[in-house]
């Protein structure tokens, strides 16, 4: 087997994409799960290479309506072997039987890792079948996390968010909009929802001042959307109130994607991301839906293109896709690190527990050892390890392990980076991942 490090491979790719090939062509059925949609273009375009053309489908939130349907027909009609797909393929959507799971690094979420795996297995007396393919060293411990925090029975938690006040100035214009109302109508209105029960008068009548008087910018304030009558207690919209409620409701942000289009039939492809497209040029060649599209123009928010005939391709990039890991799933992490740690060097009772090679149990083994000879102790929720290093150039940089997952060391990191700038007088540089946070101590950079 292959070894696993802290980035992969091309070796490591090229024997992941041939260990998906030959388990393919051992099923009637394959759905193949990646974690962006970078990756669908990227893996179904060697699984091609490897199973043949038109062999592979590929399947994400890019690309048109009318091509991921055809991806969905042809796999439960049996025309193509395996599907690359994102969470676009996970919920909601009938595919037939499917033989087989595969996922390409490790699942970000426990709900995640049940309900791709769910996916197969679906006839009567079959067994949903999946394997995860890590990549490098800490995806292998996710994997191993995940698959027995599955087999215990834990799920993530849903979290509701409590009082959004985002969501309340929407709702607040969408409702006077269809009518003037009084503000204490409104208040009692808003207080009936399960969010909002625990909704404060201050913050209601602070955001309803914010949509009254606006926002103050240099050249004054703008964007008010009610007239707010304080005297008689009264609220109406205004002018464009209607309309700013109907096209910008929800809390998904706005992106600036650009539609793709095949010349001369003019139909759409799919979507690439703005900055994709404007760094693109006539002539260029990039991949999407499994297929080698070339650029002819790139105009304002559109990009025409016409069929590449297979030439090599580029892949193109989307950004700010990958999910951070869940708390639940955070604490899977810690709590198989511990575990590995106090019965090192015995690690047999990983293939009971997460399903592991003895290969991969090994590997795991020897990465948490590893770990707990460097540091001193192995990095878990319950025990944060900071470490100081000089870069190449100098630098110094501050590591702090701590695998409490992307959403809490970011906020973490931009704080710990806001203390020292007020503190020390210059600004730094901090970055996070799901098992810790780095930050450069140094005044260049």
């Amino acid at each position: 087997d292959q070894e696993l490090g802290p980035i992969a491979t091309h070796e490591l790719w090229a024997d992941v994409y041939d260990r998906i090939a030959a388990r393919v062509r051992a099923h009637r059925t394959t759905i193949v799960f990646v974690n962006t949609r970078r990756l669908v273009e990227r893996v179904a375009h060697q699984l091609e290479e490897r199973l043949g053309e038109d062999r592979v489908a590929a399947h994400h939130g890019s690309m048109a309506r009318r091509t991921r349907l055809e991806a969905e027909a042809r796999l439960k009609a049996g025309e193509v072997p395996v599907v690359v797909a994102t969470a676009s393929l996970e919920l909601g959507i009938d595919v037939g039987a499917v033989d087989l799971v595969c996922h390409v690094g490790a699942p970000r979420a426990l709900a995640t890792l049940i309900q791709r795996v769910g996916r197969s297995g679906h006839a009567r007396g079959a067994v949903p079948k999946g394997v995860v393919f890590p990549l490098t060293r800490d995806d292998l411990v996710q994997a191993a996390a995940a698959v027995r925090a599955v087999r215990a029975g834990e799920l993530d938690t849903l979290r509701v968010p409590e009082s959004p006040l985002d969501i309340l100035a929407q709702q607040c214009v969408a409702t006077v909009a269809t009518g003037d109302l009084q503000v204490d109508e409104l208040w009692a209105l808003v207080r009936r929802a399960h969010s909002f029960r625990r909704l404060e008068r201050a913050d209601f009548d602070a955001v309803l001042d914010m949509l009254a008087d606006g926002v103050a910018t240099r050249r004054g304030r703008r964007g008010a959307l009610l007239h707010l009558d304080r005297v008689h207690g009264r609220v109406r919209a205004r002018r464009g109130a209607r309309l700013a409620a109907i096209t910008s409701g929800g809390a998904i942000p706005d992106n600036a994607d650009y539609e793709v289009v095949e010349e001369p039939q003019g139909l759409k492809v799919g979507t690439v991301n703005e900055d994709f497209a404007v760094e693109s040029m006539a002539g260029d060649i990039f991949l999407l839906g499994n297929r080698s599209w070339r650029i002819r123009r790139v105009e304002a928010g559109r990009v025409r293109v016409e069929d590449a005939a297979g030439a090599p391709p580029t892949i193109p990039f989307w950004l700010g896709e990958a999910p951070a890991r869940t708390r639940e799933l955070s604490a899977a992490v810690s709590a198989l690190r511990a575990a590995v740690a106090a019965r090192l060097p015995d690690t047999s009772w990983l293939a009971a527990e997460c399903g592991l090679s003895a290969d991969a149990a090994a590997q795991l083994g020897a990465y948490v050892g590893t770990t707990r000879a460097v540091l001193g102790e192995v990095p878990t929720t319950g025990c944060v390890v900071a470490e100081r290093f000089f870069d190449e150039a100098g630098g110094m940089q501050l590591v702090v392990h701590a695998p409490f997952g992307g959403r809490i060391n970011r906020a973490w990191g931009l704080a710990l980076r806001k203390r020292f700038c007020v503190t020390f007088n210059f600004e730094l540089q901090a970055a996070a991942t799901d098992d810790g946070l780095v930050i450069s101590l140094g005044e260049q950079h």
